[in-house]
């Protein structure tokens, strides 16, 4: 093992994560946040590259005929987010938010695990219903995104002062 492997390890037994290892270097979870949203996690350990990157991958693979509304979804999302972003797959339409650290010359610890996966799940779990609404065709994607980037916006004023120039 390396010391990434070995560190990544050692956080997800401190946090009482209990995974699957596929192969060396890799963790397979599964996660369900306090709304029951439930998705797959994925961390894994590019010892080479000294980097750590963990994924939540969503369980609901996107059918052929929304990938494209479902990747302008993607990109206005990630337009901005300073860090991580969502990407998806464009063959099979597995659709995964990646946030990763580069340890080169640093100790991987686990307050910054902790970062790494904390924010991941967390802006997963935000955008999760906006995304599975476009993903389902239930909603467009410029009728999900501002609102998810902006929930405090008040819409009233801005459809008020838009409606004079008509």
């Amino acid at each position: 093992m390396g010391r990434i492997t070995d560190a990544m390890k050692a956080y997800f037994r401190s946090e009482g994560w209990e995974g699957q290892e596929p192969e060396e270097g890799v963790l397979v979870f599964r996660f369900e946040d306090e709304l029951g949203h439930q998705w797959g996690c994925l961390a894994i350990a590019h010892e080479d590259a000294e980097q750590l990157a963990f994924y939540s991958v969503i369980l609901t693979q996107v059918p052929e005929a929304r990938r494209a509304e479902v990747t302008n979804f993607i990109m206005r999302t990630n337009y901005g987010m300073q860090v991580g972003n969502f990407e998806m797959d464009l063959d099979d339409g597995e659709i995964r938010f990646k946030t990763s650290v580069d340890v080169e010359n640093a100790e991987l610890t686990n307050a910054l695990c902790d970062n790494l996966v904390s924010l991941n799940l967390m802006i997963t779990g935000t955008y999760f219903d906006g995304l599975m609404s476009v993903i389902t065709g239930e909603k467009r994607a410029l009728e999900v995104v501002g609102v998810l980037d902006d929930p405090d916006d008040d819409d009233d004023e801005s459809d008020d002062e838009d409606d004079s120039d008509d």
